[in-house]
């Protein structure tokens, strides 16, 4: 009887097994991906990625993604250029029927390496299961010294300097793999020629006591037990780390200490994102402002070394406080320090802070541009099922068409191995070292200062004042009155150089005033912006739109677009800000002209298709809502849920059912 309970027992134990085992073997990846890359697997779905496709089919998702860069990403000329766009398609395709499996991928990756400065949000997720790389237990960091190890699986290799990969030197494998340098997949080092087989991948490296060791790293797919153990380790946040060197995620989003011994308030600032509902970066902003108060203040420092982004309309309490506080306001106060990591939504408040405050920037490059291309929405290649993802909006938080690609620090700091691994902050001791110079100003005359007042005309969006209080001169730039909703562009005093020439409070910024012009000259960075002289009563379209004077700001808007001139992800706002106001007035009517043109002018974003579908809904034109719903879900596949719903709603029951 006991034999017959344990045959019993060992049949349901195998069949327990098997079914585990089929089950891995059906679903095991998806389930795998679903845990490090959840976006991606949100859209592919239950479809089939298959492992092995023909040359043409390739080369029909290459051409698949040009179309789509063509029709989704907002200013592709910009980004891109028509015919750079197609030369690249039509070399990429070329290479395709010689190239490896590994080297396709890269292809389409290239395709989505944009460049123009400020696309990074545009690219190709290598974490994924179309890719399915795999991967080495480590990570290798370029500093300014050298490529180092800064986390591994075998934490003997930590602090080891990397020579050479299969004995390539590491500054040419990173070089050969530009823009993404030396990751942990291994694919990519044998697409390179720089390896025969990935199994093991030899690297030579130099440990911290000089001596030349090489060491065969085994490279393990994502279905390896030991690799998900790994990758959930590094995934696990890490608090009060400094380091952008440090893979880790950071924990809390912020937080704030102050010295009472050196009178230095520090506010360290990972993520862009409300903590919680009890802890929101406006609740930051009112904290700080009360030590700001009460406490005397030698020095603020802004970290957003390790602060990726998250969300743009949350950072205004900050730059108000910082820009206008009495006490941070000042030559040599606020500090902000950045690295290659500080990106999207912290470089928009990092770009906030250089118009609109005194802030002096320390560290590294950051790593985005002025003005962005960002928030992006997923798009899914037909055969090979590689999501990538392509940005719909545009950030100008420079001034326009400025060519600068990064925010230089103006007292920089390279992030080396030896600051990383004893732990040694050189950006803070240059931010507790440092005192401004000296600024040798002059003094002008009432007659010449009020050479410079005025109100100028900036660009087709941006309009310029220069005030004098009397007691000094100050320049505003705005994109639109505070009644329209619009923060103040840039805020500055004036420092006079010389009777022609007046410097401002950024680094790099002056003004002048040409002989027999009158004419203002912003010279800013590399590049100069004429200041046409304007009536007092120039308005901005988002003035017009605030007004209800729809036809001319329309005309106005459109006449830029035209012309070249990138509208921004604020004229968006102010359309449907605008549309969002009259429907609230129960007037859905009048809100219609305005979604409608901002569809005109952003066919990119569904957010404006979101915005016209509802306003139709309104209306009761429930076919033209339907097709605006639809149209929102093609833009943004992630919402396709969300969507049907409401199109369930709306849809007349002798319609067939939504998919």
């Amino acid at each position: 009887m006991i034999r017959t309970a344990l045959k019993i027992a060992g049949g349901t134990l195998l069949l327990v097994c098997l079914s585990a085992g089929l089950w891995w073997h059906v679903n095991g990846l998806p389930f795998l991906y679903s845990q490090f890359s959840p976006s991606t697997e949100q859209i592919i779905g239950d479809q089939e990625v298959p492992r092995a496709l023909s040359p043409a089919q390739w080369q029909e998702d290459l051409d698949s993604l040009a179309q789509i860069l063509r029709q989704r990403l907002i200013y592709v000329k910009g980004a891109f250029g028509a015919r750079r766009l197609a030369r690249r398609v039509d070399s990429l395709k070329r290479l395709v029927p010689e190239q490896t499996r590994a080297e396709r991928i890269l292809s389409v990756a290239r395709l989505l390496d944009l460049p123009a400065p400020g696309t990074g949000h545009t690219g190709l997720p290598f974490i994924q299961r179309p890719v399915s790389w795999r991967l080495l237990p480590m990570r290798i960091f370029a500093f300014d010294d050298g490529f180092y190890v800064v986390h591994a699986k075998d934490e003997r290799l930590v602090g080891n300097e990397v020579l050479a990969i299969g004995g390539t030197p590491a500054d040419s494998v990173a070089a050969a793999l530009a823009p993404w340098g030396l990751t942990s997949f291994a694919e990519p080092l044998r697409a390179a020629g720089v390896v025969d087989q990935i199994d093991e991948i030899p690297l030579r490296m130099r440990t911290p006591d000089g001596r030349r060791i090489t060491r065969n790293v085994a490279s393990k797919g994502a279905w390896s037990f030991s690799t998900v153990l790994y990758e959930k380790s590094l995934q696990e946040p890490v608090k009060g780390k400094w380091s952008p060197a440090n893979a880790h995620p950071r924990t809390p989003n912020y937080g704030l200490s102050y010295r009472d011994s050196t009178d230095l308030l520090y506010v360290q600032f990972n993520r862009v994102r409300n903590a919680s509902s009890e802890w929101t970066i406006a609740d930051l902003a009112d904290s700080l402002r009360v030590i700001a108060d009460t406490r005397p203040l030698n020095k603020v420092a802004l970290d957003l070394r390790n602060n990726g982004g998250g969300n743009h309309d949350l950072i205004e309490p900050l730059v108000d406080l910082f820009g206008n506080h009495p006490k941070i306001d000042e030559r040599g106060t606020l500090y902000v320090l950045l690295s290659r990591k500080t990106f999207s939504a912290a470089g928009t408040l990092a770009m906030e802070l250089e118009r609109r405050s005194k802030a002096v920037f320390v560290g590294e490059p950051g790593g985005f541009a002025p003005n962005m291309w960002g928030d992006t929405v997923p798009v899914l290649l037909p055969n090979s099922k590689l999501v990538g993802n392509v940005s719909y909006r545009y950030w100008q938080t420079g001034l326009p068409d400025e060519p600068r690609p990064r925010l230089a620090p103006d007292l920089r700091v390279p992030l080396t191995s030896d600051q990383h691994f004893s732990d040694t902050d050189s950006a803070m001791i240059a931010v507790r070292q440092h005192e401004p110079g000296p600024r040798n100003t002059v003094t002008i005359t009432a007659a010449e200062r009020n050479e410079f007042t005025g109100t100028y005309r900036l660009s087709p969006i941006h309009r310029a004042r220069v005030v004098d209080t009397s007691d000094e001169l100050q320049l505003h730039v705005d994109r639109g009155r505070p009644e329209s909703g619009l923060h103040p562009f840039m805020e500055s005093d004036l420092h006079p150089l010389s009777s022609t020439r007046l410097a401002t409070d950024i680094t790099d910024a002056y003004l002048e005033r040409r002989s027999g012009s009158k004419e203002l000259a912003l010279v800013w960075k590399d590049t100069t912006y004429a200041l046409a002289p304007v009536d007092s009563g120039f308005t901005l379209p988002t003035e017009d739109l605030r007004a209800g004077r729809f036809e001319q700001a329309a005309k106005r808007l459109r006449t830029t677009r035209a012309s070249g001139f990138k509208l921004d992800s604020w004229i968006t706002s102010a359309l449907t800000a605008r549309a969002d106001t009259l429907e609230a007035k129960d007037r859905p009517i009048d809100a219609l002209r305005y979604n409608q043109l901002a569809v005109e002018l952003f066919p990119q974003s569904w957010r404006v298709h979101s915005s016209l579908a509802y306003n139709y809904k309104l209306l009761e034109r429930t076919d033209e809502a339907i097709r605006a719903y639809r149209t929102f879900r093609t833009l943004d596949p992630r919402r396709g849920k969300a969507v049907n719903e409401r199109l369930q709603k709306l849809k007349r029951p002798d319609q067939e059912k939504e998919q």
